[in-house]
């Protein structure tokens, strides 16, 4: 009796809140212009049933029926999707209306748990001014005389390596020894601390990325229904549970830095350069946003956490299509080989590798990590190509079914890394300039470049030492993906081979 009970709530909530949208909408479009087109779903539910665990997928097929722009209600949810570059960038990059996040449950659960995340945080001006600190300190970190990203990769490298290779090619599941080559230059270059398989403080971190992924999924019984907090509270309180740890650490962390740096010079790490620009931001301009010097430094708590998701599992699908193209594989070393000899690959060396280049923007292109980017809303009522989009509809940019449109890219379910070059070897930058794996706009990813550079260090020195092939009871799976908002790789065990030189 009860459980109809809260149904038969739940439908009168929903038949309340369409009502006085259709109406609110009619009334106050002062464009006149229709909205997006789209499917029809079903009362209180919408289109989720229909959804699926592979949004991305759906919304692609959908396109080719409502075009470029469509929208779908899940839920209680208004979602207006773009499933084309071109419109994409019209949206996020020409108008500052499409810079909003979410109200969403699990938006405003994941920020009650952290001290201050601007990536999820609506485009305000306080948002606004957190991005400009972010950006200022990677560029202080990059520009430093103590900067010295290769040095620590080199290190990180070197224990990854020989854990490999302790393994006399047998079989085995990377997973960890990524996550701690990843981790070991993650938290040297943002802390100066060495975060190894050592240190049992950051195993929180390994399963963080995967349940923030499914937390954020599109059309989650969270966002979507009206009791969707309530019917998922053992999931919420389990996710809550699970941040908590990762931000203690960072915090701890960030408090070890804050009386080291007075000036530039004595940059050693981003952890220094935020909080130098805590230090260098005026009084006045703190009061006026209301940020306290501990909400500032905390921009290095993302800046760590969504930085070292993205690397590990770019660097974990890297693997495993180089092992699955045995032949892009074995071109891409000979490359390495010709320009490096006997030396470690250096950033200065990747203008002279375009297959190795183009190999990397394919792996960005084929693994699609983040299909459906982050959820943007509308902050004000606005229009796009012709449609009426109301103040407040979730915004979802379609990068898979961009990054797989054949008018782009032909053939895009082959792994092809010769679609980035040109007829005489050399990469095209034209081409290059359509992967976007790290977004587009206004809130493109501000760790973008250091994040190529991490992935470019890895991938060019992995390949050459080892030779990675496919246990052959196991063959690797480059077409199935974890569930979730990214588009996680598959973890299967693979043969690491030392080649002697």
């Amino acid at each position: 009796m009860i459980a109809w009970t809260i149904v038969q709530i739940a439908v009168l909530i929903w038949a309340i809140r369409m009502l006085w949208k259709y109406y609110a909408v009619s009334g106050g479009n002062k464009f006149g212009l229709p909205e997006p087109p789209g499917p029809y779903g079903l009362p209180v539910i919408g289109y989720i049933p229909f959804l699926g665990s592979k949004a991305h997928l759906t919304f692609a097929k959908l396109s080719q029926k409502y075009g470029d722009i469509f929208q779908v209600q899940l839920g209680s949810q208004k979602v207006v999707v773009l499933n084309s570059l071109d419109v994409i960038k019209e949206a996020h990059i020409k108008d500052a209306s499409f810079a909003g996040r979410p109200s969403s449950a699990s938006i405003e659960i994941f920020l009650k748990e952290t001290t201050t995340n601007f990536s999820l945080r609506t485009g305000d001006a306080r948002w606004k001014f957190l991005r400009k600190i972010s950006i200022k300190a990677l560029s202080m970190f990059a520009s430093s005389r103590n900067s010295r990203l290769e040095a620590v990769v080199d290190e990180a490298n070197e224990e990854l390596h020989a854990e490999l290779q302790a393994l006399n090619g047998q079989p085995t599941d990377p997973q960890q020894n990524i996550f701690d080559g990843v981790a070991g230059v993650s938290g040297t270059i943002m802390f100066g601390l060495d975060f190894s398989n050592k240190d049992s403080l950051l195993k929180p971190v390994v399963s963080l990325g995967q349940k923030l992924s499914t937390f954020l999924a599109v059309g989650s019984v969270l966002d979507s229904l009206p009791f969707g907090p309530w019917i998922m509270r053992h999931q919420v309180k389990d996710f809550s549970e699970s941040i908590r740890p990762v931000v203690q650490i960072v915090d701890k962390h960030i408090k070890e830095h804050l009386v080291h740096c007075k000036e530039e010079d004595d940059v050693r790490d981003i952890a220094d350069a935020v909080a130098l620009a805590a230090k260098q931001t005026p009084a006045d301009l703190k009061q006026q946003l209301g940020l306290t010097d501990d909400q500032i430094r905390s921009i290095a708590n993302e800046l760590f956490g969504g930085g070292f998701t993205t690397i590990t599992e770019s660097f974990r699908w890297a693997i495993n299509l180089l092992t699955a193209f045995p032949e892009i594989q074995e071109r891409a070393r000979r490359e390495l080989a010709e320009v490096c000899g006997d030396r470690p690959l250096r950033l200065t060396d990747r203008s002279n590798i375009p297959y190795n280049e183009a190999v990397h923007l394919e792996i960005f292109r084929y693994s699609s990590l983040t299909a459906l980017g982050l959820p943007h809303s509308t902050m004000d009522d606005t229009t796009l190509r012709g449609f009426f989009i109301p103040k407040g509809t979730t915004i979802f940019s379609n990068y898979f079914a961009h990054h797989y449109n054949p008018q782009y890219f032909p053939d895009p379910d082959s792994f092809k890394p010769d679609r980035f070059l040109t007829a005489d070897g050399k990469l095209d930058a034209d081409k290059a300039q359509l992967v976007v794996p790290f977004g587009v706009g206004k809130r493109r990813c501000v760790g973008e470049n250091l994040a190529r550079q991490e992935l470019s260090l890895f991938i060019g020195r992995l390949l050459q030492q080892f030779e990675i092939r496919q246990d052959p009871s196991n063959p690797v799976n480059i077409r199935d993906v974890l569930p979730g908002l990214n588009r996680g790789p598959i973890q299967t065990p693979l043969i690491f081979n030392k080649i002697v030189l």
